[in-house]
């Protein structure tokens, strides 16, 4: 595969990641639920806990997409044999840190509201 090739497909992906999260931030569940949105222990506690859960975390899904649309140019330069990989692994990497900065944030506010 060639390096422009590499190039274009590793930029669909952070595209079209970037769609998934939109609409997920569009269209954010109403429910609690098993099978749609933020799904964790601490953010299926109540509906103000997952309400707040899934909207911080469709933001900054979409943050972090939007940083990873600068990495196959950037790749481009530096590495173009391997621009598919390292931008799968680092947008990847971006979408599992969700997990840990959604759980601080709700940690950090509700755990306020309980001492109030």
């Amino acid at each position: 595969m060639t390096n422009e090739n590499q190039f274009m497909i590793a930029l669909g992906y952070c595209i079209f990641m970037l769609i998934i999260y939109f609409i997920y931030f569009k269209y954010p569940p109403k429910k609690i639920n098993y099978l749609y949105g933020y799904r964790t222990r601490r953010s299926m506690q109540n509906y103000e806990t997952w309400s707040f859960a899934n909207k911080y975390a469709a933001k900054l899904l979409i943050n972090f997409s939007i940083y990873s649309l600068f990495i196959p140019p950037l790749l481009y330069f530096l590495y173009p044999e391997y621009i598919c990989i390292i931008t799968i692994i680092v947008h990847t990497t971006l979408t599992l840190s969700v997990i840990y900065f959604t759980e601080i944030q709700l940690k950090i506010k509700f755990k306020k509201k309980k001492n109030q």
